[in-house]
């Protein structure tokens, strides 16, 4: 039974994992801190932020011990994808400081929210072959549909190296199993060999994406030959090569993520969003996030005010003496694109957005949180010298009788 109280917060040690403490419940300072942005979560992890004197230093990890998140279609209607709770929601609790167990449990929100709309779990471990072969059957599918509609889709799925890395993640599926450890070796130098290039292919298409359909496909398939490949390099040991691997995945896939929602997504109007097309599918308090991630820069809400600077005037003057006739003209103005141009309706542009754009969009944000976590993870692998499978079983042992709503809670040791 958890204890929480404003002046005392019960905290049971138990034992330790990767070199960090295992408690059973977050104290009321932490969850404070998110509140004033002193921290920022980052899908499991929480992190002092960027700007404050320990910038970037880990202050607690959140990590799933069941479930696998499969992910969401990749192409979803927004309304489906916005019921997760972000970051920005803390804000609310902020006149409710003495309610800790509500910021508590409104963190773990967070954080389940993360996993599912980034289609990844929140612990790298729990990434393994397995994971990463049925997430690809299922992006298979998923683009097999749209196929007929897309001619670079159906390019796509010719490329050999689809082949090769479905069969590379096929042989790997039993690849525990293996007792002789020069076996298991060996299937993995042969994957990771596979991957390597693999990854390399899929890294050079999503640079050159310059549509939404292409630059989805490529950045999922780019995600799991790199997730591969890192793996492959934890598993055999190499386990500072596994880190840098994934360190630099994660440099290269946020700027094209970047790229892309800046050229193709937001475009060159930004502020459509605040319009009452989306009032109803899209909280202000995601439009800011995804501002704060698209932008690399947290303005928080400013964002808001940068936004309608750059909307028409309501009282422009065309519309001063009819009111109805204005606003429909601020609205109109909204969808000048080329789509309009080529003679499609406003209305089939809105659809697009609520069913295509936008929840690429959301995802980017959500997925961007869960590799930030995975290069911390890495890094603790790293240094405690522990493989992911070893990781994981460790992770189950303990979480057995310390997980708190299905997390573990890790805490640096104190210096």
């Amino acid at each position: 039974m958890l204890e929480f109280g404003l002046d005392t917060i019960k905290i049971i040690m138990v034992d330790s994992l990767l070199g960090l403490t295992v408690s059973r419940s977050i104290p009321q300072q932490v969850i404070i801190g998110l509140l004033t942005g002193q921290y920022k979560i980052y899908g499991g992890v929480i992190r002092w932020a960027t700007g404050t004197k320990n910038a970037g230093q880990i202050v607690r990890h959140l990590l799933p011990i069941t479930g696998q998140s499969v992910g969401l279609p990749i192409l979803s209607p927004v309304s489906n994808i916005l019921g997760a709770v972000n970051t920005y929601q803390l804000h609310k609790l902020s006149g409710q400081v003495n309610n800790l167990n509500s910021g508590v449990q409104q963190l773990f929100q967070i954080a389940n929210g993360t996993m599912a709309l980034s289609g990844l779990n929140l612990v790298v471990s729990s990434v393994g072959f397995t994971v990463l072969n049925e997430k690809l059957k299922v992006l298979e599918g998923q683009l097999n549909e749209i196929q007929k509609d897309v001619k670079a889709i159906r390019a796509l799925l010719e490329l050999e190296e689809r082949s090769r890395l479905g069969s590379a993640l096929k042989d790997l599926l039993s690849i525990s199993e293996i007792k002789n450890i020069d076996h298991r070796h060996t299937m993995l130098f042969n994957a990771k060999n596979i991957f390597g290039p693999v990854s390399l292919k899929y890294k050079e298409l999503l640079a050159s994406a310059d549509t939404i359909e292409l630059a989805i496909a490529f950045e999922e398939y780019f995600c799991l030959t790199s997730l591969a490949h890192a793996r492959c390099f934890a598993e055999l040991g190499m386990l500072d090569m596994a880190m840098k691997d994934i360190a630099e995945t994660n440099i290269f896939w946020k700027e094209q993520s970047r790229r892309i929602a800046k050229d193709l997504i937001l475009g060159e109007n930004p502020e459509r969003l605040l319009f009452s097309d989306f009032a109803r599918e899209l909280p202000i308090s995601n439009l800011v996030e995804w501002c704060d991630f698209v932008y690399a820069e947290e303005k928080g809400y400013a964002w808001i005010d940068e936004l309608r600077s750059k909307t028409r005037p309501w009282y422009d003057e065309d519309g001063v003496t009819d009111v109805g006739k204005g606003a429909m003209k601020v609205t109109s103005s909204l969808f000048n694109f080329a789509r309009q141009k080529a003679g499609e309706t406003l209305e089939k542009e809105v659809d697009r957005q609520k069913l295509k754009v936008l929840p690429f969009l959301q995802k980017l944000v959500a997925r961007n949180n869960t590799i930030e976590g995975y290069v911390d993870q890495y890094k603790l692998l790293e240094s405690s010298h522990t493989t992911p499978t070893e990781f994981e079983g460790q992770l189950a042992a303990i979480g057995k009788t310390e997980a708190v709503n299905g997390y573990l809670i890790l805490e640096p040791v104190a210096k």
